[in-house]
């Protein structure tokens, strides 16, 4: 049988999505199943076995299966990482403790600091020293690390930091420690800085270390489990894996460097929606993805999303930049909440709701799902307002207990509030969208953005249900729900080509820089990374596509921009273009630049890739004729905000809806992974691609 299929399955906090997609013609299936925590590979293969025999296909007919989890993350959050310790040059063990020294709460004195992951006792440090330019001051002292390999034998360490100063410059101490351990220890799991996080800001570095160390032990098992898995149903191909930064890699390279898998689904998400922008013609979105957990905030900007390379996980205060752990790898940007259809409504302290950021996830799940929980959730909540149909979540495949959700609302907020059931629910919806509302403010204001210039594009198994309010509240243009919405994830893998960021610190002067050593450090990326794309099946035959960046500033400024820098200006050595090029972003982002300044070389950067994976762009367009009023499948009481009431509103299946179909809402759409609401400023229609716009009527002065 002909390989050709594409898999993409996401196994969120609450549900696993899966995808099969056909490239030749675009069609896709989907399947969606509750995520089970306890053996994430159970709800794989309940999954699968529902994709597959949807396809009437199995897995012999893959060509290529792509995966990304939430493990990670959560993993990092809930501390249920390995046995883990740092090695350290002498004197600086305790880096990940001191941080920076900088408060995220200046007027906090009880502020807390997130907790490293190697406790005091399992932190150790060397004697050997580089100086800044990678120069040995200090030989390592070989006997040491093998004393030291003793100490961690009996600590039973299931895995190891290795971070020394200056590494990014000179690794031969840190591989040699390596060395000298995996002769002592075979089974020790190893990390070094200088292959895991080879950038300057020794914090940083050694945070990213040792979080790739805690979670590699657990990711190397997971991987292994969830490839045996996919053979179990027949395939024999290797395993792909969606990293931080939006490309696809091998999973044995992930075994190397699983701190790359940390926000691989939203990241999925996010490239679903840019290459749904580029079928349809809308190079700028704001993305909203709410699933069961979490809601995720991003933005797109011709046909790219923003990257940073760094992100925080485990914040101790809320939205408080700088009280979480610094994690520096490539990753799309993103303003990520608790805030999802799992997330338990309750009464604070001072007797107000609030909604997240726990989560009844999967199990036990909102009360209404019938498996224990009994918190009330904004599942619950959605429930009581009408906009969920118990009867049709999941297509049916999960019937919803409305009372379950009716009497979790009255017991954990009617009676302590002394307020009525519906007016508990209602309250539980506010709260949320203001969550998000104020998150996505945030989000786009800091990037410069108008959010009246863009449509809301809307995702996840919960964020149709919502984004109606939130563009509404925004003063967006509207709002665009893809075909397959509520698994919107698990496309962007099957739509995403094999690629990978690599990153080495290289300080100098642009005006005193010794270009033949920057070429050095560039050459030594792009071999790693063909490397790397070759053990993801990518060949020299394939053209791969390098992009250069570099992290620049102004000579003695704090912090830098990321510039990339075009082929004739690289392949020329045009040193003062490459200045200029700084100065124009720097002045587009802070209004200002000091073109009498030197230029600081602090990073290169390289993102290489392989072939786009749907050349012609998937399917192609129906023509968008004037349809016939679509058929109304029923009425309900739908509770909507901007109205103060319930309203009898009509429900449609979106199966049924033809490309060229328009309506006025209210009104509600109804499709097996997500429900659509359009409240009564919304006018519905559906563009050539089958995606449902609403449209909404924007105040004078917008763009």
């Amino acid at each position: 049988m002909t390989k050709t299929l594409r898999l993409g399955f996401d196994i969120g906090g609450t549900f696993t999505d899966f995808v099969l997609l056909d490239p030749a013609t675009g069609r896709q299936s989907i399947a969606k199943c509750l995520t089970t925590p306890h053996d994430p590979a159970e709800g794989v293969r309940q999954g699968l076995s529902e994709l597959f025999g949807n396809a009437d296909v199995d897995a012999d007919a893959l060509e290529i299966a792509v995966h990304a989890t939430t493990l990670i993350t959560n993993a990092l959050i809930e501390r249920r990482g390995a046995r883990t310790a740092l090695i350290a040059t002498a004197g600086f063990r305790d880096t990940v403790e001191m941080a920076t020294e900088l408060r995220y709460d200046n007027y906090d004195v009880r502020m807390d600091m997130p907790t490293p992951l190697a406790d005091r006792d399992l932190r150790f440090d060397v004697a050997e020293r580089l100086d800044r330019d990678g120069n040995v001051l200090v030989p390592l002292d070989e006997d040491a690390v093998r004393a030291l390999a003793k100490t961690l034998a009996s600590e039973k360490v299931e895995a190891v930091a290795i971070v020394y100063l200056h590494a990014f410059r000179n690794a031969a101490h840190e591989r040699r420690t390596a060395e000298i351990l995996r002769e002592e220890l075979p089974d020790l799991l190893i990390s070094c800085s200088s292959t895991v996080s080879p950038e300057i800001r020794e914090y940083e570095r050694s945070m990213t270390t040792l979080a790739n160390a805690y979670v590699q032990p657990i990711v190397g098992h997971y991987l292994d489990a969830t490839t045996e898995t996919l053979r179990e149903r027949g395939y024999e191909r290797p395993l792909h894996i969606m990293v931080s930064s939006g490309g696809v890699s091998s999973a044995e390279t992930v075994k190397q460097l699983p701190i790359r898998m940390l926000e691989s689904g939203p990241t999925a998400g996010v490239l679903a929606a840019i290459e749904y922008g580029r079928r349809m013609g809308m190079p700028n979105l704001v993305t909203f993805d709410m699933g069961g957990t979490t809601a995720k905030i991003g933005l797109v900007i011709n046909h790219e999303a923003k990257k940073s390379n760094v992100f925080e996980v485990g914040r101790v205060s809320r939205f408080q930049k700088g009280s979480g752990l610094p994690i520096r790898i490539p990753v799309v940007e993103l303003i990520e909440i608790g805030a999802g259809g799992g997330s338990i409504a309750q009464v604070d302290g001072l007797g107000l709701l609030a909604v997240g950021p726990r989560s009844a996830g999967s199990a036990p799940g909102p009360a209404c799902y019938g498996r224990g929980g009994r918190a009330p959730t904004v599942t619950d909540a959605n429930l009581v307002l009408g906009y969920l149909n118990p009867d049709n979540f999941l297509g049916g495949d999960m019937k919803l207990d409305a009372g379950a959700a009716w009497g979790a609302v009255e017991t954990g907020l009617s009676r302590p509030l002394g307020m009525s059931v519906e007016r508990c629910a209602e309250g539980v919806f506010r709260v949320v969208n203001e969550n998000m509302l104020a998150a996505c403010k945030v989000h786009i204001a800091e990037r410069g953005e108008d959010p009246r210039n863009f449509y809301l594009f809307s995702f996840g198994g919960a964020g149709p249900v919502h984004a109606y309010e939130l563009a509404r509240a925004l003063g967006m243009k509207g709002v665009v729900v893809p075909p397959g919405a509520g698994a919107a994830s698990a496309y962007g893998l099957v739509a995403s080509s094999v690629a990978f960021d690599l990153a080495r610190s290289h300080v100098t002067s642009l005006d005193k820089a010794d270009w033949s050593s920057v070429i050095a450090v560039y050459d030594d990326m792009r071999q790693e990374g063909i490397a790397i794309l070759a053990e993801a099946g990518i060949g020299d035959d394939d053209a791969p596509v390098i992009r250069r960046f570099m992290d620049l500033r102004h000579l003695g400024q704090g912090r830098e921009v990321a510039v990339e820098i075009d082929e004739a200006t690289f392949a020329a050595g045009d040193l003062q273009g490459m200045a200029q090029a700084f100065y124009a972003a720097h002045r587009l982002r802070y209004g200002h630049a000091h073109d009498h300044l030197p230029v600081e070389l602090i990073t290169c950067r390289m993102t290489i890739s392989g072939p786009a994976v749907l050349q012609a762009g998937g399917a192609e367009p129906h023509p968008a004729t004037p349809a016939a009023a679509p058929e109304v499948k029923g009425n309900r009481p739908v509770f909507f905000p901007e109205l103060g009431r319930y309203v009898e509103t009509a429900v449609y299946d979106r199966a049924q809806l033809a490309p060229g179909a328009s309506f006025t809402g209210p009104a509600v759409i109804e499709e097996r992974e997500c429900t659509i609401v359009a409240g009564p400023s919304a006018s519905v229609r559906i563009d050539p691609h089958g995606a449902i716009f609403l449209d909404l009527k924007q105040a004078k002065g917008t763009r």
